[in-house]
């Protein structure tokens, strides 16, 4: 498709030297790239957060942030984020404020604990990620199915049809890259294009496993506001989330950009 070609780069942004997000090379079936262009077309304000890099700073406590997140199950504390990267705790407070600003994190209302970073998140969300021996809830299907590529490890997903509960079942295998399994092998994800304020406030409860289109549509069905979105097969949504978040954890072109003041 020309426009994606042409908007790849314009529908992008670079949020550490030579590293691009999303990874439009990541997406090579027709229904993925026009569900991409159409979610960064409509999420105009996203990108827009997203279109400045990251401080040296900012992009160093937001990758620690992840790092920890996968090893321990669960939201780093901010005295764990400091002492990891030595970064002073008061500065690593503000810089978690900075990033909740770029939705890239969320934070506990009046105070530092983080809730949430993409694609993890404290609460039962229905979608379970077994990471590294760790069952870890993400924020949504197509955050739960980027992991494997961004943490470059395959991935166990459990998830359940949003209207019957079936349950769902997805392996990954070449580092995250490609599917070893599905079941049932109908099921499908509703990547949902809402934004507003916030992805894990808008779309992502949305964005959601069913067992068959069949059912996504009787759920769509039902509902009371019907929003704007893409049904893709397991395969494409993969590509989806390995377009979004396989660049995170990526080093920057030339090696590591955490030459950081401390203070």
């Amino acid at each position: 498709m020309d426009d994606v070609a042409s908007a790849r780069r314009e529908l992008a942004a670079e949020i550490r030297p030579g590293v691009l997000r999303p990874d439009w090379s990541a997406v090579t079936t027709p229904a993925a790239r026009e569900a991409l262009l159409r979610r960064m077309v409509v999420r105009a304000g996203l990108l827009d957060r997203w279109s400045h890099a990251l401080e040296a700073s900012e992009d160093l406590i937001w990758r620690t942030v992840l790092q920890l997140y996968a090893d321990r199950g669960r939201p780093p504390r901010p005295s764990e984020v400091a002492a990891e990267t030595g970064v002073d705790p008061t500065r690593v407070q503000a810089l978690l404020r900075n990033l909740q600003l770029r939705d890239l994190i969320g934070l506990e209302p009046g105070a530092d604990a983080i809730r949430y970073a993409y694609p993890f998140t404290e609460a039962a969300s229905g979608h379970k990620v077994e990471l590294r021996g760790r069952r870890i809830h993400a924020l949504c299907a197509i955050d739960a199915l980027g992991v494997g590529a961004m943490y470059r490890t395959d991935i166990t997903i459990a998830s359940s049809c949003r209207h019957c509960g079936e349950t769902i079942r997805v392996t990954t295998r070449d580092e995250g890259h490609a599917l070893q399994s599905v079941a049932p092998a109908e099921a499908v994800v509703w990547y949902d294009f809402a934004y507003i304020g916030s992805a894990a406030s808008s779309c992502c409860p949305s964005i959601a496993f069913f067992c068959s289109d069949a059912h996504r549509v009787s759920w769509r069905d039902t509902r009371m506001q019907p929003s704007e979105g893409a049904c893709l097969t397991i395969g494409e949504a993969l590509e989806l989330g390995r377009a979004v978040f396989g660049p995170v954890l990526i080093e920057p072109l030339g090696g590591s950009n955490a030459d950081v003041d401390a203070e």
